[in-house]
């Protein structure tokens, strides 16, 4: 399957965000044990100069692990390479948040 530059953004060697035209999904090649995954959530800041309340979207990492990881040999070393990777894509998803909250609602990039 090819997938076109503009709709994948490389996180790190294992993680990556894609566009399928219609929404954003998380790819990776850590194992089927460990989801990676985003959601959109809402928070309210208050805004100093026009002294009001602002409600903001923000985009949360969520990292899930849904198979047993023994605490020696290769499931523990398999855990701790997952977690180096989802602490990448957290600073990622902090460092973008209003470019990624751009391309969630235009996932298609048809105003670009």
């Amino acid at each position: 399957m090819f997938l076109q530059s503009q709709w994948v953004r490389k996180i790190s060697d294992s993680v990556a965000i894609y566009s399928d035209g219609k929404k954003l999904h998380v790819i990776h090649n850590l194992g089927d044990e460990f989801i990676l995954d985003f959601k959109v959530g809402e928070d309210s800041v208050w805004n100093l100069n026009g002294q009001v309340v602002e409600i903001i979207d923000m985009i949360e990492p969520v990292f899930k692990v849904f198979s047993f990881c023994s605490k020696s040999g290769e499931g523990m070393q398999r855990l701790k390479h997952a977690i180096v990777h989802f602490e990448k894509f957290e600073q990622y998803i902090r460092d973008n948040q209003e470019d990624l909250m751009i391309w969630w609602h235009n996932p298609g990039g048809e105003y670009d």
